[in-house]
């Protein structure tokens, strides 16, 4: 019995740590399609979107967070240099709307913020994974409690705060991603390449 019990938790653990360190999309592959409204109530669709430019797309965890502030602070600040580069910047959270409407009050975004509905983009670019003890093992409490404020009823996920560029022929040609949520790809970086 305690043998049955010990393989169980094994293989529980590996299921809840892959959650947040799976396997996420890799350059090369092809970007699953963005479809959703953004805090100016524009449909956005990357598909359209390509045709002319390409995309980067940034995920955050909330308003709540401060690295996630600072990293949209850093996004807008840069968005007339990036927009020259090419580019059209898309933002995706688990925010309710009303949050991501403040988020983008108090940093006056000129940038698209898609709250993403039953977490559909998040999933499809795999970088969704649910609050647990186990996945949040630093400020666990914390976290726990603003994503009940923050996020819509029931809605017990957050992604990792990831980083892709999406060239106009759909593939993704950069991926930064890093579940652990201090590290972001500098924007300023992300100018100077290519």
């Amino acid at each position: 019995m305690k043998k049955f019990v010990f393989i169980a938790f094994i293989v529980s653990s590996l299921t809840v740590f892959s959650q947040i360190d799976n396997d996420h999309l890799m350059v090369g592959e092809k970007a699953p399609v963005i479809s959703g409204v953004d805090q100016f109530d524009k449909l956005i669709n990357s598909s359209d979107i390509l045709k002319e430019k390409k995309i980067l797309l940034l995920f955050y965890r909330g308003n709540w967070c401060p690295y996630c502030r600072k990293h949209l602070k850093s996004l807008q600040e840069n968005l007339e240099e990036l927009t020259k580069k090419g580019y059209y910047v898309i933002v995706i959270s688990p925010e309710k709307p009303e949050k991501t409407q403040e988020t983008s009050d108090n940093i006056k975004a000129r940038f698209s913020i898609i709250h993403d509905v039953n977490n559909t983009i998040m999933k499809a670019y795999k970088v969704a994974f649910e609050i647990n003890k186990e996945n949040v093992k630093s400020y666990y409490n914390y976290t726990k409690n603003k994503v009940e404020k923050y996020n819509l009823e029931d809605n017990n996920t957050l992604p990792v705060p990831a980083t892709y560029i999406i060239g106009k022929n759909g593939n993704i040609a950069f991926v930064h991603y890093d579940p652990d949520y201090t590290n972001r790809k500098d924007l300023k970086e992300i100018l100077i390449m290519e």
